[in-house]
């Protein structure tokens, strides 16, 4: 069989691609527009560390900012700033500071609250003092005594949790009706500020966050007030 020759190959590829291209022209026309490329099924990957609010997608989006070495500076500066102004006011009662207290801590109520606690002297914050004396007398009071002596430390232990409970109770009621007395429109809850005053209470004196203002000679007056430094 006899080849074509080259000519007549070319003048066949040039009509084909012809056709092609007036066929494509056509279906265009028709259209009014080019028919688009399909999209590839490619899926964006999300982020390392995805931002949880909108506080933390603004700190991000600060931190992805190139800065200069004097704004860094004084970045660090600022927060530090206001790492020392939240550690004082963590230790302050007063509502000049109450921003940087814990949500546990914020309000008038609470602040009373931490007063009427502090002017006092607890029994519940002599538990632990007194459990650790008792839990190191213990063996010598049986070997010495015996049975009168184990019952003895357990007669102990009974008249403190006792007194702990009775002192509780009657600082959980005297806190609710100076609180309702002086915020008469206070949205504080019963059972929370309960749980407030009896947990600061148990605390050593010296370990209560926020700081202790009152003494125990402090007026009833006196109480829920702050002082300007």
């Amino acid at each position: 069989m006899a080849k074509k020759p080259d000519s007549a190959t070319h003048r066949d590829r040039d009509s084909a691609d012809a056709n092609g291209d007036s066929a494509k022209r056509r279906a265009t026309e028709k259209k009014g527009k080019a028919t688009p490329k399909r999209p590839k099924n490619h899926k964006p990957r999300p982020p390392a560390n995805p931002p949880k609010n909108l506080r933390e997608m603004r700190e991000q989006r600060k931190a992805s900012k190139p800065v200069s070495k004097e704004e860094k500076k004084a970045l660090r500066a600022k927060r530090r700033e206001e790492r020392q102004k939240v550690a004082e006011g963590q230790w302050r009662g007063d509502p000049l500071y109450d921003q940087y207290h814990l949500p546990r801590d914020r309000g008038k109520e609470r602040l009373l609250a931490r007063d009427i606690v502090d002017s006092r002297r607890n029994v519940a914050q002599y538990l632990f003092f007194v459990a650790i004396i008792l839990l190191v007398l213990s063996p010598v009071f049986q070997v010495e005594f015996g049975a009168a002596g184990s019952l003895a430390v357990n007669a102990v232990w009974l008249v403190l949790l006792i007194s702990v409970v009775i002192d509780s109770t009657v600082l959980a009621k005297k806190t609710w009706r100076l609180v309702t007395k002086r915020f008469p429109n206070t949205q504080e809850r019963k059972r929370s500020l309960y749980w407030y005053v009896i947990s600061r209470s148990i605390m050593f004196r010296s370990m209560r966050q926020p700081r202790v203002r009152m003494t125990y000679k402090a007026k009833e007056d006196d109480l829920g007030k702050f002082v300007q430094d």
